[in-house]
């Protein structure tokens, strides 16, 4: 069932049994917020899965020789990344080229008198920087790299800019906008181009002159959350945990901390048991000449 973030904030309450001035909706809203961050630690589904591609010209930028003449490529991470599940490399066509199936610790990386146990497509993590070597396009064919990785969703209350490509895939609403209101913003209209959005009003005139200008405030609609739509029961008893830890009640707050985690391994369960079905599952693992 999906719920609203208004909704959802009302079910926690209703289920905790405890009005406002013993929990406020602040902290309702702070221990779903606590709920969630919980749940990505652990939490490794296809509906957190993302895709980030680099394109070439991005990527040859990046892309720097090191006095030996080995190639490194540089890459800037994704915000809202988690945990990597494979890095590649394509040609124009979206066909596999390498993939980087080697990871190093950076000093490993950095070092490069450092015995490797394979001098081929590896890569390390330093910060919110993850390298790559050898660099991007070494073989010649290649024109972007696909990183797939886990992901944090949205918050929970996350709302759609006010921008006119949003208003054109109808991302927006007048109900409960205006002036004053948090990310209410104004898109501005010319009468003689019928219902076409501008980002300003200089923009909506110059599209034709002998038009009125007119303007409207609206606010983003809901951004969908898997957890939020799909898997409240997840926000609700790991909120719970956090509002019982909050008033003390330590039975119920490690009461409703289980359930939370068997909702999580239920869900991880539930995957495991899909990639495991419809055929033969080989996995391989490189134990870097330790076995």
């Amino acid at each position: 069932m999906a719920l609203t973030y208004t909704e959802l904030t009302t079910l926690v309450r209703n289920w905790c049994n405890r009005d406002e001035e013993v929990v406020s909706d602040a902290i309702i809203k702070d221990c779903l917020r606590y709920a969630a961050d919980k749940a990505y630690r652990t939490l490794r589904v296809p509906p957190l899965e993302n895709v980030a591609i680099y394109e070439k010209s991005l990527l040859e930028s990046a892309t720097a020789q090191n006095q030996l003449g080995l190639t490194t490529t540089e890459l800037q991470l994704p915000f809202d990344l988690i945990e990597f599940i494979q890095i590649k490399e394509l040609d124009s066509d979206n066909k596999t080229i390498r993939v980087f199936n080697e990871k190093l610790d950076i000093r490993t990386f950095n070092d490069v008198n450092a015995e490797k146990y394979s001098n081929m497509n590896y890569w390390a993590r330093q910060r919110n920087l993850v390298f790559l070597s050898p660099g991007f396009n070494n073989r010649g064919k290649a024109n972007s790299i696909e990183l797939l990785y886990y992901r944090r969703l949205p918050a929970l209350n996350a709302l759609y800019a006010v921008t006119v490509l949003n208003y054109n895939a109808g991302f927006l609403t007048t109900s409960g906008a205006g002036a004053g209101i948090e990310n209410s913003a104004l898109l501005y209209f010319n009468s003689n181009t019928s219902t076409t959005a501008y980002a300003t009003s200089a923009e909506a005139q110059a599209a034709d002159p002998a038009g009125t200008v007119t303007s409207t405030y609206y606010i983003g609609t809901l951004v969908p959350n898997w957890l939020r739509d799909q898997n409240e029961r997840v926000l609700l008893f790991g909120a719970l945990a956090e509002i019982f830890a909050f008033t003390q009640e330590d039975d119920q707050a490690q009461k409703y901390n289980t359930m939370f985690y068997n909702e999580i391994k239920e869900l991880n369960d539930e995957d495991e048991k899909r990639n495991a079905s419809g055929g033969n599952v080989q996995i391989n693992f490189n134990g870097r000449g330790l076995i």
